[in-house]
């Protein structure tokens, strides 16, 4: 929920980077990429049941173990988010064990790898301050918490599905045009925010949700969880 840092190395396919860096010095335990395929799919299975993984040696280099990963749910993800939930999903132990220098493909069905569009980091880092100014003067911060977690002790807070459909349609609404959303949700992402409840958790200042998280951590209840349909 709140935000989550890798523990693994890093991966020669963080986010299925078109453009991967060379192999590091250190290599990966031998194993065969069905077992690979096998493991994976048992890591992912509770998460992601229907989704298709595919491991073999990367064209571009047989040294390298191209994973392939297809699933529905992707088709409302940015590459940088399916990343994401994956690798926190696999232990990190088995990344660095199996895993490295490996490099991954997040696709939505009918995706290839050239369909995947990359952010600029540099100069994602370099606007962010600029891009969370204009964002916080829009009150897009404001409208995503009156949304998922109401002023109002009578009203049900929206549901966080793990994509960012509900700060879209804000942004929209606030005027923010659809070729800049990609620059806005990047930043949030650098910032930790990979959807719509992680940007109230990480990314804005202050959110009734965060202060509603810890006030029932500090009373031992158990917070509301916004990935779960509200209830009555």
């Amino acid at each position: 929920m709140f935000r989550l840092l890798l523990t693994a190395l890093v991966l020669s396919g963080l986010a299925g980077c078109a453009s991967p860096p060379p192999p590091t010095e250190l290599t990966a335990e031998p194993i065969e990429a069905a077992q690979i395929q096998a493991d994976i799919r048992s890591f992912v299975s509770s998460s992601y049941p229907d989704m298709e993984v595919t491991v073999r040696p990367w064209e571009k280099d047989s040294r390298r173990l191209a994973i392939y990963f297809v699933e529905s749910k992707f088709a409302l993800l940015y590459p940088q988010q399916r990343f994401h939930y994956l690798s926190h999903l696999i232990p990190a132990d088995y990344q660095e064990k199996h895993l490295v220098d490996s490099v991954w493909f997040e696709l939505a069905p009918g995706e290839t790898p050239d369909d995947l569009v990359y952010p600029d980091e540099e100069l994602t880092e370099s606007i962010a301050p600029d891009v969370l100014k204009v964002v916080s003067a829009a009150n897009v911060f404001e409208d995503l918490d009156d949304s998922l977690c109401p002023d109002d002790e009578c009203a049900s807070g929206s549901q966080c599905f793990g994509d960012y459909r509900h700060t879209r349609a804000i942004l929209l609404q606030r005027g923010f045009k659809e070729s800049e959303l990609f620059d806005v949700l990047h930043v949030f992402m650098a910032k930790g925010g990979h959807c719509d409840c992680e940007i109230l958790y990480n990314v804005a200042e202050q959110s009734r949700l965060a202060s509603e998280y810890w006030t029932a951590r500090s009373e031992n209840r158990r917070p509301h969880d916004p990935h779960t349909p509200a209830t009555d």
